[in-house]
């Protein structure tokens, strides 16, 4: 058995190094720092719980922290609190890219597609976090369910990750490349 995680010891990707398995579960063994991780067979979990993946420096401190916030929820089964802290992180990109703090989000992601920051996959992608986020946020009906599943969790970091790539990282990048090749 192998696994990948990030450790919860060192902070650094890295694959476990099987140390003794047993009938439900297996000792991994970080490679980086030598700690022992217990696996579940069964689940996959481990124990303790691996850290979320990082979260690109070249975006925000504010919206990052948020970012970051809604990784560790989700790492910890907190799925209807990563979805909340997405949704946070996603309001905090429209106010730095200039949208009126006393509009609701929606209006606020609508003004930026009006604004040429956003193209209109990018509202798309914004919308379904803002939704998951507010169902997430605020509760309904006992009649309704209102339970956020993993795979919610999931999805909406993904898209609120691709989203921060589009904004922050990828221009990012391009200016580094060319600051590169202009000092050269």
């Amino acid at each position: 058995m192998s696994k990948s995680i990030y450790c919860p010891f060192c902070h650094r990707f890295t694959e476990l190094s099987n140390r003794g398995e047993h009938t439900h579960r297996w000792l991994g063994q970080c490679n980086a720092c030598q700690e022992i991780i217990l696996v579940d067979n069964r689940t996959g979990k481990c124990y303790p719980l691996p850290l979320p993946g990082p979260v690109d420096a070249r975006i925000p401190e504010q919206i990052r922290a948020d970012f970051i916030e809604a990784k560790q929820c989700k790492a910890s089964g907190a799925f209807r609190a990563a979805s909340v802290m997405a949704r946070r992180a996603l309001q905090s990109i429209c106010l730095d890219k200039g949208a009126k703090e006393n509009e609701k989000l929606g209006k606020q992601i609508d003004w930026m597609l009006a604004q040429n920051i956003i193209t209109k996959d990018l509202k798309e992608w914004a919308h379904e976090v803002r939704l998951v986020g507010n169902d997430a946020a605020h509760p309904k009906k006992p009649s309704e369910d209102e339970k956020i599943l993993e795979s919610d969790a999931d999805d909406i970091l993904q898209l609120l990750e691709q989203f921060s790539q589009v904004l922050y990282v990828a221009p990012a990048l391009a200016a580094e490349r060319r600051r590169s090749r202009t000092e050269t």
